[in-house]
């Protein structure tokens, strides 16, 4: 039989994705909002909220034992 011969540039080009994925998704750093003080959170006042306080994404969380919190989110 004869040998398949891969030249190493389309190997290193094919293998460079799988290095690179891992490490390419930066870190999110989470805190609750200073400003959105409320009992039932929504998700649009509370992304305004957010926004204002320079952060890129708001969400309501549960936390136990049945807190609701505005938290703010942003990569880090």
């Amino acid at each position: 039989m004869g040998d398949i011969k891969v030249p190493r540039l389309l190997c290193v080009l094919l293998l460079m994705p799988l290095l690179l994925v891992p490490c390419s998704e930066a870190k999110t750093c989470e805190v609750a909002s200073s400003t959105y003080l409320t009992i039932a959170c929504r998700v649009d006042p509370c992304a305004k909220a957010c926004h204002k306080e320079g952060f890129t994404k708001g969400l309501c969380y549960i936390y136990p034992p049945f807190t609701i919190l505005c938290i703010c989110e942003k990569e880090c």
